[in-house]
């Protein structure tokens, strides 16, 4: 593992800011963060930071409008299949099955009465259903999935990016030391999805397909679930 300071990573990353627009030395998503180690000569992503401890680099394009799935899984409390049969409603082309399609955005209630609320007192989140507690998980048992997903510590590293003649191309623009997420940043931040449906083809056509319930959030909020999010470029 590579040992940095701080001051390091800051001349480094200024220096390459300086040199403008650099050509992705890889084709295809991944090309942002090879390029990225290339230009800092980072033979590993996980870098031992004095005062912060081992941190992963981790880059991103600035203009990026993709969404992460943090973990599947339904709430403590009630099943996916209580859910569907309470709450579900006919589907169209199998009316014998019920089925429940379901966004929940920034702990807002939705149309159907669907919302979620932090319970800091009892370290909780809350699913309810017009106002009556549907299920919860744990704010400890988010942070654990959270952070086996994107990580504890991270130094995210952001780029503009443009295509010329079929090449992508970087210019590293900013980036941010983040560290401890916080999982009561949840709610204001990401999308809380209900997918239990039905197969509409194949060998299983007419039988439930349950997708769970799963929390979602865009790649760009990902700085936004950090109590330590310090800029050094």
């Amino acid at each position: 593992m590579q040992k940095w300071t701080l001051g390091k990573i800051k001349k480094d990353l200024k220096s390459l800011k300086k040199l403008g627009w650099i050509k992705s030395n890889r084709k295809h998503n991944t090309g942002i963060g090879k390029t990225l180690e290339d230009h800092l000569k980072i033979k590993e992503n996980n870098i031992a930071l004095p005062d912060f401890g081992v941190m992963e680099l981790k880059s991103q394009r600035i203009s990026t409008i993709s969404m992460m799935t943090l973990f599947t899984k339904s709430p403590e409390g009630i099943t996916n299949s209580e859910i569907r049969k309470h709450f579900g409603y006919p589907d169209k082309e199998f009316p014998k099955i019920k089925i429940l399609h379901q966004t929940i955005s920034g702990g807002k209630r939705n149309g159907m009465g669907f919302q979620a609320t932090i319970d800091e007192k009892h370290g909780k989140l809350l699913i309810l259903k017009k106002g009556k507690l549907l299920g919860h998980y744990s704010l400890a048992f988010l942070k654990k999935k959270a952070t086996e997903k994107i990580g504890n510590g991270l130094i995210l590293v952001r780029a503009e990016t443009k295509n010329m003649r079929g090449h992508e191309y970087f210019h590293y623009k900013d980036a941010f030391i983040l560290k401890e997420i916080d999982p009561t940043k949840f709610l204001a931040h990401s999308k809380y999805d209900i997918r239990l449906g039905v197969y509409h083809s194949g060998k299983n056509a007419g039988k439930p397909h349950d997708h769970g319930s799963a929390f979602r959030l865009t790649e760009k909020s990902l700085p936004l679930l950090f109590k330590i999010h310090k800029q050094i470029l």
